[in-house]
């Protein structure tokens, strides 16, 4: 019985992580860059990169998932 809800509940972290995943990925190829939208049309270069750091998406994706996971995880 033990093992049956150990391997349940593997399955069930393995599942959560994909769906993390999938979503994850479906909004980071969204045809829109989100820095551009919260900077506006007379947004300069250089406010658009402040705004890509201050998110986060000048990191590696691994990180930015990792970042998103955690998030997922605090609520």
């Amino acid at each position: 019985m033990a093992f049956f809800l150990a391997r349940r509940l593997v399955q069930a972290v393995l599942i959560l992580l994909g769906v993390a995943a999938i979503t994850f990925l479906l909004l980071y190829f969204l045809p829109a860059d989100p820095a551009v939208l919260i900077a506006g049309r007379s947004a300069t270069p250089h406010m658009v990169a402040a705004i890509r750091h201050e998110l986060g998406l000048d990191q590696p994706l691994v990180m930015q998932f990792l970042h998103y996971v955690g998030n997922l995880l605090h609520g």
